[in-house]
């Protein structure tokens, strides 16, 4: 049981920390790309890029890191180290709806 919630809580905090890392270099890039749109015309960035960076990127995110983390899943098991796949989705499933609602709020405005 112990050891159940010790590889949980380290596998979350990995992916915390992950998520937070690409959040904050995604939202630079954005407000980097809406800093430069300023100075030229047209003077900000598209609609297709607003729905790129606030939708696509996010999802595309959770997709890979889920991807990942079931790959890490599979390689633990060699070690008879369990972690829940509902988990696993429901952790980036949670990420991913954040980062949709950061980077539209961050887009859009």
């Amino acid at each position: 049981m112990l050891r159940s919630f010790v590889n949980h809580a380290a596998y979350l905090a990995v992916s915390l920390t992950t998520s937070f890392v690409f959040y904050w270099v995604f939202k630079i890039w954005i407000s980097m790309g809406r800093f430069t749109a300023a100075d030229a015309p047209p003077g900000d960035i598209s609609d297709t890029e607003k729905v790129f960076y606030s939708f696509v990127v996010p999802i595309v995110y959770g997709v890979l890191m889920t991807l990942l983390s079931f790959m890490y899943r599979r390689y633990l098991m060699k070690y008879s180290v369990k972690l829940s796949a509902l988990f696993i989705f429901a952790i980036h499933t949670a990420i991913c709806v954040y980062f949709i609602t950061q980077f539209r709020t961050l887009a859009f405005s």
